[in-house]
């Protein structure tokens, strides 16, 4: 058991150390890959986001969680810290789904405004924490509204 440990605990502790130097550790790479609406209720909703996570480094990191928060024409809808105790592997991408809770009544208040502008403009923020460091990802468009 502690073989195993070992690695991982060095990594941790030699990440902040290494980071200052080019070459040596890179900080992952994060992209959106997708979102889509999975449940609806009359209330809610669920809304799913799939980050791909990719570890450039010859060793394998540890993810510990990842933040988010969603924003549609400039108010913030959803929120939240889903906690992964996972390891993405050396130079492996991994794809993380995120559910985000959507509340229709905080919905339903932007709609006049969506209605008047036909658009909906959509923030997404967050950031993907490791130990010691967090890597930020933000996403913004927008979806025309019909009447």
């Amino acid at each position: 058991m502690l073989k195993r440990m070992l690695p991982l605990l060095l990594t941790t502790l030699l990440l902040p150390a290494c980071s200052g130097v080019p070459g040596v550790v890179e900080q992952p790479k994060i992209s959106i890959e997708n979102v889509s609406l999975q449940e609806i209720s009359l209330t809610q909703g669920t809304a799913v986001v799939t980050l791909n996570v990719a570890n450039p480094n010859a060793f394998p990191i540890p993810l510990q969680s990842i933040q988010y928060g969603l924003s549609l024409n400039g108010h913030p809808v959803a929120s939240g810290d889903q906690n992964q105790g996972m390891s993405i592997g050396a130079r492996q991408e991994v794809p993380i789904n995120i559910p985000v809770k959507l509340d229709f009544m905080q919905l339903l208040q932007l709609a006049p405004e969506a209605m008047k502008t036909r658009s909906l403009q959509y923030d997404l923020t967050g950031a993907v924490k490791l130990p010691f460091i967090s890597v930020p990802f933000q996403r913004q468009g927008g979806v025309g509204v019909r009447q």
